[in-house]
């Protein structure tokens, strides 16, 4: 078996309707026609990561996890008059001292004019920030919003991570899976591991009853 690679550039990213606002606001940028920042929210698996990362990639920006930035001098974390980007923004929500530290950094950034790309797994609204000033901060910024996948998206996200383990299924084998998997990219993304695992411990291409027997033992 290959060494498992992510495959995380532009050319391997996989651009639909469930995802374009995103990749709408890579493109324009740094022309973001007066917007400091933007919030873009979609749920566990939905590519958030991946975005944030196509933004580090073109505009050059440092990136962080939320979890990240508590405790780090807001002016380190934040190079005037360029972008940063922070991932998961609502795993501070509830958490004073991160609630603090997200507050500072997103306030220094609009003085010094650094364009800040947010992700979150939900909206500001619904994150249940505390901070008042904090929430007003972030409820100023656009929302670009990462939808449920269709299932074009969804068998090219199963072939694309198969590929990245360095196996290459059948395509009965994943239209077989196509029919009966939820509809939703985590689902897929533990099934391709899945697949890897017992294609590996047992020397098997990964067809259609072998992907049967995958089901089974999910």
């Amino acid at each position: 078996m290959l060494e498992h690679r992510r495959l995380m550039g532009r050319e391997d990213f996989l651009v639909s309707a469930s995802n374009s606002e995103a990749v709408e606001w890579i493109d324009a940028y740094p022309e973001w026609a007066g917007a400091a920042g933007v919030v873009v929210v979609g749920g566990p698996g939905s590519g958030k990561t991946h975005v944030s990362w196509l933004f580090s990639e073109k505009s050059g920006a440092k990136a962080y996890a939320c979890m990240e930035i508590l405790g780090e001098m807001f002016e380190d974390v934040v190079p005037a008059g360029s972008a940063l980007a922070i991932d998961d923004i609502d795993k501070a929500a509830g958490d004073c001292a991160l609630e603090e530290s997200l507050f500072h950094i997103v306030s220094y950034a609009l003085e010094c004019g650094t364009k800040l790309f947010l992700t979150s797994g939900r909206t500001v609204a619904e994150a249940g920030f505390a901070l008042p000033d904090l929430r007003t901060r972030l409820a100023s910024f656009p929302t670009a919003s990462i939808y449920v996948p269709d299932d074009g998206l969804l068998k090219a996200l199963m072939v694309k991570q198969f590929l990245e383990r360095g196996i290459a299924p059948d395509e009965g084998a994943v239209d077989w899976a196509m029919a009966r998997i939820e509809r939703n990219p985590m689902a897929v993304r533990h099934l391709v591991r899945r697949a890897d695992e017992m294609s590996a411990a047992e020397g098997r291409r990964v067809t259609v009853p072998f992907m049967k027997r995958i089901f089974e033992a999910l």
